[in-house]
Parts: C-alpha cells; sequence; structure tokens
C-alpha cells in the first residue's frame, strides 16, 4: 500500500459525499475553485512488525472549500457532518480495511473545512520462495 492508493481511495470517498466538487492536488497553488477538496496525506512512518509484516502510520487532512463564500459556515458543517459519519472507524484502500487511531477532528473557524485523522495498520509481507522440507540443524537431518 502507498500513498497514492489512499489518496484514490479518500478522493473516490469525498467525490461521494459531495458530487460534482473537485478534488485539487495538493501543490496546485492556483485561486481555488468552488466547491473542491484538497487531501493531504502525510506518511508518518512505517517499520517492521513480526513474521515479516510491516506497520504503517498516515496523517491526514481534508480540506473542503465551499461554493457558498457568504455563508459558508452551514455548507461546512453538512459536510463535516458526512464526513464523520463516513469515516466512523475507518475506510479500505487498496483492499486493505484502514482503521483509525483517533477522533476524526473538523474545524471550519476560517471559512473552509478541515478534518484531520491520524491511521495505522499492519501489512503481512507476501511469502517468497518455497518451503523447506529438511532441515539440518546442529548437524543432523531432521525431516518432516
Amino acid at each position: 500500500m502507498n500513498t497514492k492508493d489512499i489518496r484514490a481511495a479518500l478522493t473516490a470517498l469525498v467525490r461521494e459525499i459531495v458530487p460534482g466538487a473537485t478534488v485539487i492536488k495538493t501543490d496546485v497553488r492556483k485561486p481555488v475553485v468552488r466547491p473542491s477538496f484538497r487531501i493531504d496525506v502525510l506518511p508518518m512512518g512505517g517499520g517492521a512488525a513480526c513474521n515479516g509484516a510491516r506497520e504503517r502510520e498516515i496523517d491526514v487532512d481534508i480540506w473542503y472549500y465551499p461554493k457558498d463564500t457568504d455563508h459558508p459556515r452551514d455548507e461546512c458543517d453538512a459536510v463535516a457532518d458526512k464526513l464523520l459519519a463516513a469515516f466512523d472507524e475507518g475506510f479500505e484502500a487498496g483492499g486493505i480495511w484502514i482503521p483509525l487511531d483517533e477522533d476524526v477532528s473538523c474545524d471550519s473557524s476560517q471559512d473552509v473545512l478541515v478534518v484531520q485523522f491520524a491511521a495505522s495498520w499492519v501489512e503481512t509481507a507476501a511469502e517468497t520462495g518455497e518451503y523447506m522440507e529438511t532441515l539440518v540443524y546442529n548437524q543432523e537431518e531432521a525431516t518432516e
């Protein structure tokens, strides 16, 4: 699983919540089209786990720019409610269920909605090679 897969899953989810909203790339600095989302997925880290598995952690920020710039609070509140319901316990990306580490936080104090959460999961490593049929240990052969 990589950042691109997670961003694609989140993009599909927000497009269901606000049909017709644009999802702008995080590195676009042009004037913002409204309504639109910006999704930042920050890979926080990852490390080895047991049996060849890998622990992964991400931090996600989803920005929503409402269409109504005169009275954006109602629109932001409605989208926040839908996002909170959608991320109730986690989301699926690339066939893996990704649970949230903590509660989802929402802030619309600047007339733009910001939804933030962290998530972590364990990926299992693909097994390669063949099973060992004969084990030689301390110069003695053991066969199963």
